[in-house]
């Protein structure tokens, strides 16, 4: 991987942020070559940016980079509050999207930083 490989945009705290970060995705993965991940990194990188506008209210900074038969997704926000995975109840309207990532993801995982936390995401292609 060389770092024209890596794509990254900063997008604002705002919801229609998660239009862009999923045009970044899905076009990198078309690029690289990864048409069967578009749709699943697509509903990843929308459910951890809605997170970061709704819980952090911070600029947004989305990486994706390729990995041996897959992408990495990586999605940093400025607050350093933790992702506290739940269990919705079945008439909560959110409180799933960690699962979903967790559910779609091969991995994923936190990193927590001075200014804020990285949420990464690795997907391999099938």
């Amino acid at each position: 991987m060389t770092l024209s490989d890596v794509a990254v945009a900063v997008l604002p705290p705002r919801a229609s942020s998660a239009a862009r970060a999923r045009e970044l995705v899905t076009s990198q993965c078309l690029a690289w070559g990864y048409p069967s991940l578009c749709d699943d990194i697509a509903l990843v990188v929308t459910e951890l940016v809605a997170n970061a506008v709704r819980h952090a209210n911070t600029d947004i900074e989305i990486l994706v980079m390729p990995l041996d038969g897959g992408v990495r997704l990586e999605v940093r926000d400025g607050s350093t509050r933790p992702l506290r995975p739940r269990a919705a109840l079945s008439s909560d309207e959110g409180g799933r999207g960690l699962l979903l990532v967790d559910a779609l993801s091969t991995r994923y995982g936190v990193v927590g930083e001075p200014d804020g936390k990285r949420v990464w995401v690795e997907m391999m292609a099938a």
